[in-house]
């Protein structure tokens, strides 16, 4: 995903940048290189955090996708069990997982 070769990138360039300025040492023109390196790093940050926030809301996206997928998989699951069992199975199944629900609520799973 290019996002994260994104995120990856930008770390790069900020501990490049931060790590200058830590070793920058004055002089005539350390001064005006310094905003620049400043306003460099500021840059770097925002872009960083955009880029990490649409990753957050791309990964809730394929969370969602990923439910809505198994949620209609077990809908058409059930409808073709209910073709091929007989009703009581079926009911009987039903009770079954129902009963293992409320237990695994009740453990907090």
């Amino acid at each position: 995903m290019s996002f994260i070769k994104d995120v990856a990138a930008y770390e790069q360039v900020q501990l490049s940048i931060e790590d200058q300025l830590a070793s920058s040492k004055g002089s005539s023109d350390w001064s005006a290189w310094r905003k620049k390196a400043e306003n460099a790093l500021r840059v770097v940050k925002a872009k960083r955090r955009v880029i990490t926030a649409r990753l957050a809301i791309l990964r809730q996206e394929e969370k969602e996708h990923t439910l809505q997928f198994h949620q209609q998989r077990n809908d058409y699951l059930i409808q073709e069990l209910k073709n091929i069992v007989t009703p009581s199975s079926f009911e009987r199944c039903v009770r079954q997982a129902n009963g293992k629900m409320e237990a695994a609520v009740e453990q907090g799973i």
